[in-house]
């Protein structure tokens, strides 16, 4: 497609589109940090705040429900009222979140701050829309960066968090705090990105989405502590999936939208959406498994190294560092190995990782690499699919292409932890999950990371779009 006044935007006197890159990347830190300090962090605030495994659960639930209903919300609303206007906004809202959570530690302020930090899942759609007006040549690059630092800020958050509240749990919140305000103090460094749509956004299909998602986030997060057969289950579930037919249906019908789907009539939309579902599916799900199996003992569970918290924190870093090189690594790949080959490349390096960690888990060094090829695998399809989810697509849904991406990964990894916790509930012994188990977990992951693969085998670089990734 063509350009229009978005691709026009310039980066303002005094500032190279280098120097925006950087800005956007440290802005990424906070995404990266916030989402990595709130696991280590729950369950041992459990005995300070009197909160138990279910209120835990819960907060994970409120996170997983902030993340799907406001990734659609903040991405169509940049397009509509700018980027960095809203930008700004999901910056201060998680900036409240942080600072409510670090002052004032209780359960409820927990619970709020939880849905407050979902407001990240709009900062790179929303820096995607705007590097793309202010840079379309490096859009890809700043793709990568962005990722890159997510990914290590991620691994580093959670072991900064284990070691300032080692002794007090709750200080660990301030880990955040300077983060936020850096995020903050960096955003007049970024462009406008362009003229907003000013388009009103449809409120019933916006109900629709929102309400659906939550209805079916829910069903699949709790059915394995309900039950699947339980009443809320399947009312939940099945009011859910009505509710986002009836969005889909206006929105893909109606001029006036909330989010326009219309977009997935581009064979590449489709293309990566679909592989990005699957991506999710085999990565993030894992992650708390991978806590699990580090923290058994062998001699009682039969698996495991009995690693304590903060070693198991500091054994992610593995995961973190490689990413951190396959992110940089992705943009070159793009260019010299070709989109399909790098989106397949990712899927089997992922497939790999889950063979190497089930057939060499009783060495920790074995088990390790296969943590390094997870960390690749991840880093690849994190900055290749987001890359490839916008490209081709009309300039003035930059941020709402983005944001569908943002959720195919968001709905992949719940129905992945869903069909973890099927797993690990079918496979109980002791009540602990078998070894039979972690097996069945392996080859189901890997068979998601396949799927993904097999799905990318179908992309096709647009038409109007160049080998470097840039609009003809």
């Amino acid at each position: 497609m063509g350009t229009d006044a978005r691709s026009e935007v310039r980066v303002p006197a005094g500032r190279s589109i280098g120097t925006v890159i950087v800005a956007m990347a440290l802005i990424e830190a906070l995404s990266g940090i916030t989402q990595g300090y709130i696991n280590p962090l729950l369950p041992a605030l459990g005995p300070v705040l009197s909160i138990d495994d279910a209120t835990i659960n819960g907060i994970f639930l409120l996170s997983q429900l902030g993340f799907a209903v406001l990734t659609p919300v903040i991405s169509t609303l940049g397009d509509s009222w700018g980027y960095r206007p809203v930008l700004r906004a999901s910056i201060l809202l998680v900036a409240a979140g942080v600072v409510l959570m670090a002052v004032h530690p209780a359960l409820w302020t927990v619970m709020v701050g939880v849905v407050l930090l979902t407001g990240v899942v709009g900062f790179i759609p929303l820096m995607m829309g705007i590097l793309r007006s202010a840079g379309p040549g490096r859009l890809r690059a700043g793709v990568s960066s962005m990722i890159a630092v997510l990914m290590v800020t991620v691994g580093v958050g959670g072991l900064l968090a284990g070691l300032v509240g080692m002794h007090t749990p709750t200080r660990g919140f301030w880990v955040a705090v300077p983060f936020a305000v850096a995020a903050l103090a960096l955003v007049p460094l970024l462009p406008e990105g362009g003229s907003p749509t000013r388009e009103r956004i449809a409120v019933v299909p916006l109900l629709a989405c929102s309400l659906g998602l939550t209805g079916f986030v829910t069903a699949l997060s709790m059915g394995a502590d309900w039950g699947w057969t339980d009443p809320r289950v399947l009312a939940s579930g099945g009011c859910g999936v009505l509710l986002l037919a009836v969005w889909i249906r206006r929105d893909s019908t109606r001029n006036h939208t909330f989010v326009d789907l219309s977009m997935f009539r581009l064979r590449q939309v489709r293309v990566v959406s679909g592989a990005t579902f699957f991506f999710g599916f085999a990565s993030i799900s894992y992650i708390s498994t991978n806590a699990i199996f580090l923290f058994s003992d062998a001699s009682t569970a039969g698996y495991g190294f009995g690693l304590s918290s903060l070693q198991i924190a500091s054994l992610f870093l593995i995961v973190s560092m490689t990413s951190f090189v396959a992110s940089l690594l992705t943009t070159r790949l793009l260019r010299v190995a070709g989109e399909r080959a790098t989106l397949v490349g990712a899927g089997l390096v992922l497939c790999a990782a889950f063979a190497v960690m089930g057939l060499l888990h009783r060495s920790l060094p074995g088990y390790c690499v296969g943590l390094a090829l997870f960390g690749l695998g991840l880093g690849l399809y994190q900055a290749s699919t987001r890359a490839l989810a916008v490209e081709g697509v009309d300039p003035g849904l930059t941020a709402t292409a983005a944001g569908i991406n943002e959720l195919a990964l968001s709905i992949g990894i719940v129905v992945g932890a869903a069909v973890v916790k099927l797993l690990s509930s079918a496979f109980l012994s002791g009540g602990s999950i078998s070894s039979r188990g972690l097996v069945a977990i392996w080859v189901t992951l890997a068979a998601g990371a396949l799927a993904a693969s097999l799905t990318a085998m179908r992309y096709v670089r647009p038409a109007a779009v160049s080998p470097d990734g840039v609009a003809a």
